[in-house]
């Protein structure tokens, strides 16, 4: 057993404190996916209000990261549209013309 106490680590839980899945009410797939909707709606906004707080503390570095953001997004455009362009074969020169001495 350890010796942390569970105040020093009240994200750690034992598997005895979560219901097991028989102790879970079945709803059907409609409630599942309303959940999974709820827990990835919840995550955005704590990832968003974790980056507000960064750019807060830090606004220096965020516009480098967004001009880097930016560089790297042009990048991604520009580049594929300048490789299709040296694709294209050099234009042939006509032949000179000969004149016929008689």
């Amino acid at each position: 057993m350890s010796s942390i106490p569970s105040s020093a680590m009240p994200h750690a839980k034992a598997k005895h404190d979560e219901p097991t899945t028989s102790e879970k009410t079945k709803t059907g797939a409609a409630s599942s996916a309303s959940d999974w909707i709820d827990d990835a709606t919840d995550a955005a906004k704590q990832g968003l209000a974790t980056a507000t707080d960064a750019v807060k503390a830090n606004p220096k570095t965020a516009i480098a990261v967004g001009a880097a953001v930016i560089a790297g997004i042009a990048a991604a455009v520009a580049g594929p549209a300048l490789l299709a362009k040296d694709d294209k074969p050099a234009p042939k020169k006509p032949a000179p013309k000969k004149t016929a001495k008689k």
